[in-house]
């Protein structure tokens, strides 16, 4: 997916889902494939429909092998500094995109159960927005309490960094924290207080 970043937003991490809870999807793909080819000189000893049904499991295992790759690449949930954006590809041609800010995060839960989600560290994300409208739901990810433990690093680090109390004095505020921008920034802020002014003059 061609991810259209914010300025000064990078990807820091890429979930997919834990590559072993798709085996059995594999595993019926490929047993498409093995009964083609045990049967195959049996198929074609059966005229046209023999080969018909050979060439019917060569088409079922190569499609169940790639319809099960090409989910598997596409469900995807991307960590980046300012938010969590999570692409859930349901079908060729459904996909649903669903994004949260940091700073609008809730709560964040992770949840490992059943015998082989112990023992194979595998389970669920849930990250759910203040509103209740939004929730993310990372099923089947590999260690998911520590996925759990980054997102709430990453929303505490951005809310640390871009939250800022202007209950006090704004101007004093805003003149301290020029003295932390470098150069291109600081043109930034120039073309932003120039055109405010200008439009604040025109208005008196």
């Amino acid at each position: 997916m061609d991810l259209k970043l914010k300025e000064q937003e990078r990807v820091l991490s890429e979930v997919l889902q834990y590559g072993l809870t798709k085996v059995w999807y594999y595993f019926v793909g490929f047993l498409f494939l093995f009964l083609a080819a045990f049967f195959m000189f049996w198929f074609f000893d059966h005229a046209w429909w023999g080969g018909s049904l050979f060439f019917i499991l060569i088409f079922l295992g190569f499609f169940t092998l790639f319809r099960n790759y090409y989910l598997w690449k596409k469900n995807i949930c991307y960590i980046t500094t300012h938010r969590v954006i999570d692409v859930e590809q349901r079908g060729f041609f459904e996909k649903v995109v669903s994004e949260i800010p940091y700073d609008q995060i809730e709560d964040v839960h992770g949840k490992i159960s059943g015998f082989f989600g112990m023992i194979l560290r595998f389970g669920t994300v849930s990250i759910q927005t203040g509103s209740g409208k939004v929730k993310i739901i990372l099923q089947n990810v590999k260690r998911p309490l520590q996925l759990q433990q980054q997102i709430n690093e990453m929303r505490e680090r951005y809310l640390s960094k871009y939250s800022t109390d202007f209950s006090g004095d704004v101007a004093g505020i805003i003149n301290d924290k020029l003295y932390e921008l470098e150069l291109p920034d600081l043109y930034r802020v120039k073309k932003a207080l120039d055109k405010r002014i200008s439009k604040l003059s025109r208005e008196n």
